[in-house]
């Protein structure tokens, strides 16, 4: 875990990020705690503490201590009003969105089903909620930006917006340059694993891991290594594609132009197959099914659980990740019963140092994981410390920015 500050030249941002991030990690914490846990000097955390403070970052709070000698000491904490931002995820047929705050509560979530083949549709929704969300922010703090995840991988000629997985009919993400242009904030996007295995790493299960495998169980299937607290984005920003690996050869012809790919076994678009449904939009009934153990269901569960212990092993034997977070929009107890189906998982390179429980763990956030990923699309830079932050020369131009060195405010952003 990073927790070290750094005496470089030019790391006071770096230094900034890291007593913010120890700060959120731990929920509350003394000046004298905070130096505990970086390697910095007493007053260069005072100063950083006060820095923070003065640009609304952090709160500072007197505990309440019965019978003690002396003042009480003042514990910082992360501001839930030092700013918001808003996330949306747009998926096959839907458009969520939600307000979060910095300390990762959605304050106003918005849900709107669209034909997204229709792209100038589906930018005057996302306009909409914007517009709405950012009209309840003006009471809870600034909105600093507008996140949007949506399925990938881009730039892929042969697999980008092709296939009922994917946003068929679009042809570039021109709709966020007009997203930027009309409402005026700042949009980064991602794919949507990446967005929401930040979330995750900021406000979820993986927030006291700096290594693992995040695995986005939607409409389609996707995946993201965090390393070092950092999305790896391999050579064209498209890597870990997991959905597109094939699985089962000669099986099931794929929108990507092969057969067998996971995505087709193990993802909503698969089950809705399953059942005989053009979607499954609705995941209270996809509940109900399963309480009902209807057959058709849990033959597709069995059938997904053997593909997801395979898929487990592949990624641990690879890559070997801490853990493997599943989240996503697909229901959290559907997830859950296809994990119990896959155990006992198969033996890897984790099997002797971790548990089953420990090797696959759940977003703790059910079906808003999605939309809390791409809420943490526009804060990730400005809360996460990362060590290529030392080598970035960043110009200032605010004063959270300035203080944390961010990245310049533009228009339209790729994380």
């Amino acid at each position: 875990m990073v927790t070290r500050g750094t005496n470089q030249q030019s790391s006071a941002p770096y230094n900034r990020r890291i007593v913010l991030d120890v700060i959120r990690r731990h929920g509350s914490l003394s000046r004298k705690e905070i130096v505990e846990r970086v390697a910095l000097s007493p007053q260069t955390v005072a100063n950083i503490t006060s820095d923070l403070e003065s640009v609304g970052l952090v709160v500072a709070r007197r505990l309440k201590v019965q019978k003690s000698r002396g003042q009480p000491p003042i514990v910082f904490e992360l501001n839930p009003n030092g700013g918001t931002s808003i996330g949306i995820t747009i998926e096959p047929g839907r458009v969520r969105a939600a307000l979060v705050n910095l300390v990762g509560q959605v304050i106003r979530k918005q849900d709107v089903e669209v034909d997204t083949h229709d792209r100038r549709g589906t930018l005057n929704v996302m306009v909409a909620v914007v517009n709405n969300l950012a009209s309840v922010a003006s009471s809870t703090g600034r909105v600093r930006g507008v996140g949007v995840a949506l399925p990938g991988p881009f730039a892929v000629s042969s697999m980008s917006f092709v296939g009922p997985t994917v946003l068929e009919g679009w042809t570039d993400l021109s709709a966020l340059d007009e997203l930027h242009r009309i409402t005026g904030f700042q949009v980064i996007y991602s794919v949507d694993s990446v967005a929401g295995a930040l979330g995750e790493s900021l406000f979820g299960s993986a927030r006291n891991l700096n290594n693992f495998f995040y695995v986005h169980f939607g409409v389609g299937l996707g995946g993201t290594l965090v390393a070092n607290r950092s999305a790896y984005k391999g050579a064209n920003s498209n890597a870990t594609e997991i959905g597109h690996v094939p699985i089962v050869p000669d099986g099931k012809e794929c929108y990507c132009g092969n057969r067998g790919c996971l995505e087709r076994y193990l993802s909503l678009h698969s089950l809705a197959e399953a059942l005989g449904r053009a979607d499954l939009k609705e995941g209270a009934r996809v509940v109900e099914m399963l309480s009902a153990q209807e057959p058709a269901l849990m033959a597709w569960c069995r059938e997904a659980s053997v593909h997801l212990r395979n898929a487990v092993c592949m990624i641990e034997n690879l890559l070997d990740p801490e853990t493997i977070v599943i989240g996503g929009s697909a229901p959290r107890a559907l997830v859950e019963h296809i994990v119990a189906l896959s155990e006992p998982l198969h033996g890897s390179v984790r099997a002797g140092l971790a548990s089953s429980q420990d090797r696959i763990l759940l977003s703790q956030h059910d079906e808003d994981s999605s939309i809390l990923g791409a809420a943490v699309l526009p804060i990730y830079e400005m809360l996460s410390p990362r060590f290529e932050m030392l080598m970035q020369q960043r110009p200032e131009h605010s004063r959270v920015e300035g203080l944390l060195g961010g990245r310049a405010v533009g228009g339209l952003g790729r994380l």
